[in-house]
């Protein structure tokens, strides 16, 4: 059963930062329901909206406000990957809000366990600033009087701590389960293995939520909280078992290659920049002539270079010669390629077949599939 394909119908509805926001259809419904929840809550009086009693009209004006503010904050969790990841030098395809709440999807993996580490932290840490912020708006707004106001400041506090507290769980795909992904990579060397352990954590996880929805259904009696916890851990266990099957299925650097943006040796690091570097942004290239390996380049060794020199400069003359470090075949086994590719300074790895051919390149933290989530 896939449930991730239950939310591939969006339209899209803004673009920030360059970055496309798309919401799945069916959002609205959601969206919908929890506005009248809460504007069920205002008119009752509840603890949550601190006794404040609404007229139906107002109660409802203060639902969908309410509810639209609580969507944006979870916008604003996923912008905060967004941009952490820019700033490592990773773009992101699109920010999503779906009925569990938003992804981010990003164009590859980090380079390093550092940077994966800050992207995953990003998005609790927007939303416990959130929670901050908007409890000192409830007491700012009990000082004025504003008992409405401070109500639903009151909702989207409680809500984004519960969004920061529940996403460091330690399981995939929630940020937890990247901050442990990260500890796991740093510690061990192994992107695979620690993406797996993360992702069986978020099996347990989803598996632990659906068990929970079916008893709490039992023993409360409420359908509808049972059941919404037993869509979402079966959401969570779906996802994570699809990147455990994925990572698992990649065993040889072949598997695990992409095309290969081959750089001419002769040509100048200028021509390269002006025209290699704009369209392909990634820290490492192949220098290769009819298909044969000549070496590696890297923006790293680039740095030394002057910019006057750019334009005199043959790359051949600043890459890193061919040497037995700097490639692999195609059915060398993955372990050893990440090995190589963490040891061996330059962070690319080339796959060279028998006939000595260009057949693709390894980049560290960048095996085969580009698209990633983050929720």
């Amino acid at each position: 059963m896939n449930i991730l394909g239950l939310f591939r119908r969006q339209i899209q509805v803004a673009r920030v930062s360059g970055i496309p926001v798309r919401i799945d259809y069916r959002w609205f419904l959601v969206f919908a329901l929890s506005a009248w929840v809460i504007a069920v809550s205002f008119r009752e009086g509840t603890t949550m909206t601190q006794f404040v009693r609404l007229e139906a009209g107002a109660a409802w004006a203060a639902g969908v406000l309410t509810t639209f503010a609580l969507f944006l904050s979870i916008f604003g969790h996923e912008l905060s990957h967004a941009l952490l990841a820019r700033a490592e030098g990773i773009e992101s395809d699109e920010i999503v809000l779906h009925p569990f709440g938003g992804l981010t999807r990003l164009r590859r993996e980090p380079d390093n366990p550092r940077a994966e580490f800050r992207i995953a932290i990003a998005g609790p840490s927007a939303s416990f600033m959130i929670g901050l912020l908007s409890f000192a708006g409830f007491y700012v707004s009990q000082l004025a009087g504003w008992d409405a106001l401070g109500a639903g400041l009151t909702i989207i506090g409680f809500w984004n701590f519960i969004i920061a507290a529940s996403n460091l769980l330690p399981g995939y795909p929630l940020d937890g389960g990247r901050v442990l992904r990260a500890f796991l990579w740093k510690r061990t060397g192994q992107l695979e293995d620690a993406t797996r352990v993360a992702g069986r954590g978020g099996q347990l996880i989803g598996g632990a939520l659906g068990v929970f929805g079916v008893w709490f259904y039992w023993r409360a009696g409420d359908p509808f909280m049972g059941l919404w916890l037993v869509v979402v851990g079966l959401f969570l266990f779906d996802a994570a078992r699809s990147v455990t099957r994925r990572r698992g299925q990649l065993r040889t650097a072949g598997d695990a290659m992409t095309a290969a943006v081959a750089v001419e040796p002769d040509s100048t690091v200028g021509h390269f920049v002006d025209h290699v570097l704009t369209l392909h942004r990634q820290e490492a290239f192949a220098v290769a002539r009819a298909g044969r390996l000549h070496g590696i380049l890297t923006l790293k060794d680039l740095k030394a270079l002057p910019r006057e020199r750019w334009h005199q400069t043959r790359v051949r003359e600043v890459m890193r010669p061919v040497s037995e470090e700097l490639f692999v075949p195609p059915t060398a086994p993955l372990a050893r390629a990440e090995r190589l590719l963490n040891e061996n300074g330059a962070g690319a790895l080339a796959v060279v077949d028998d006939a000595g051919q260009l057949v693709g390149l390894l980049l560290r933290g960048r095996i085969k599939r580009r698209e990633k989530v983050r929720a």
